[in-house]
Order: C-alpha cells, then sequence, then structure tokens
C-alpha cells in the first residue's frame, strides 16, 4: 500500500467509525431507549420488540458485514496505476464532501433527528419543520450527502460490495424519503406544503 492508500483508509475507516456508532447507534439506542425512536423490527400487536432484541440485530447486521466484504471485494474493473490514483483522489475528495455535508444537515436537526426505517418514522412530541443549513435547499440533505459519500468512496474503492452498497442506499433511502415526507406533511400541514414548493426533494438545484 501507498502512502496515499493509508491515509485514505484512515480517514474513510475513523469517519465511518464516528458517523455510523457514535452519530448514528448510540444516539439511536438512547433515544429507543426513552421511547423516542422507531425500532428495527415491526411491532407485535402494538407492542414494541425488547431493548436487547434491537441490539441483536445491530450486532447481527456487524455479522453480516464480515462475508459481504470478504467475499465481495471484487474490482470492478482494472486501471492504470496513475489513472487509478487521479480516480482515487477524486473518490476521496468527493468521499470528504459528503461526509461535510452528512454532518453539516445533522447539526442542523440537533435533537430533531432520528433514525427512520423503510417502514416507520417517528416524530418529536415538540418536533419542528427545520428549514435552515442545508434544509433551505433541500429536503433531505443527509441521504444526498450520503450519496455523494458513497459515490468517492465507489471511486475510491471500485469493487463489487462498495457499488451494491451504494447502490442499494440509493434505492432505500429514496423510498424512506417520501415515508418522511408523508409523516412530516401530516404533522405540519400548510406550512410542509410551502416548505416543499421552494425546495428540491434529493439532489440541490436538480430534483
Amino acid at each position: 500500500m501507498t502512502a496515499f492508500d493509508w491515509i485514505a483508509a484512515i480517514m474513510v475507516i475513523v469517519s465511518l467509525i464516528y458517523i455510523s456508532f457514535v452519530l448514528t447507534v448510540r444516539d439511536w439506542l438512547i433515544a429507543l431507549h426513552k421511547g423516542q425512536a422507531v425500532s428495527l423490527l415491526p411491532e407485535r400487536g402494538g407492542r414494541p420488540w425488547p431493548f436487547w432484541m434491537q441490539v441483536a440485530m445491530i450486532i447481527l447486521g456487524l455479522a453480516i458485514c464480515v462475508p459481504l466484504f470478504s467475499f465481495g471485494w471484487i474490482p470492478l474493473f482494472g486501471l492504470p496505476g496513475n489513472v487509478q490514483f487521479v480516480v482515487g483522489m477524486v473518490g476521496l475528495l468527493l468521499y470528504l464532501a459528503g461526509f461535510v455535508f452528512v454532518l453539516w444537515a445533522r447539526r442542523t436537526l440537533g435533537k430533531y433527528w432520528g433514525l427512520s426505517t423503510n417502514l416507520q418514522v417517528k416524530l418529536l412530541d415538540d418536533h419542528q419543520l427545520i428549514q435552515s443549513g442545508p434544509y433551505a435547499f433541500v429536503r433531505h440533505p443527509m441521504y444526498f450527502g450520503w450519496w455523494i459519500a458513497m459515490l468517492g468512496l465507489t471511486l475510491l474503492y471500485p469493487v463489487w460490495v462498495v457499488l451494491l452498497i451504494f447502490v442499494l442506499s440509493v434505492l432505500s433511502y429514496a423510498g424512506r424519503a417520501r415515508r418522511e415526507e408523508a409523516a412530516l406533511a401530516e404533522r405540519f400541514g400548510e406550512e410542509w406544503v410551502e416548505y416543499r414548493e421552494r425546495t428540491n426533494f434529493l439532489i440541490p438545484l436538480i430534483y
């Protein structure tokens, strides 16, 4: 591995650990324990699954990632060394830009951030419609930022497993965004309609 490979790997690993576990899993578990977060599993007759079951789901997901990355780390294509370096550099810059965009959006949301799934969305009792920061021009900036980061990661590591995660995140987050919009429209009514008319859905200035 070259010096660039080591630097890129450290930056990616540290940032992914931070955003996945420090900012997401930790805060979600705290909110779940307070009854303010969605469950990873559908409720059974109105009764939520036990807290330990939610933690077990996360551990299972991490365990599945091990063979997925082991067997899916297959190059998509081969590039000459100098071209690969340029593509990797562009990929790293895109990854960092997307990561910073996600952090900006998360900081703007503050306490109103909450993990949602393709099945459930949960708003706080005192939830507010955030319209500042990146939310002033796009309604789901965290998803957009993650897509940019994953595009960069795919260029930095052009292997099948990274491409698969990128594609699945596009499909999953697009559906999740629509479910969130339905919940926000129901809660905020006319305020939401006015906000929606002057912002883009997922991609700034385009869509």
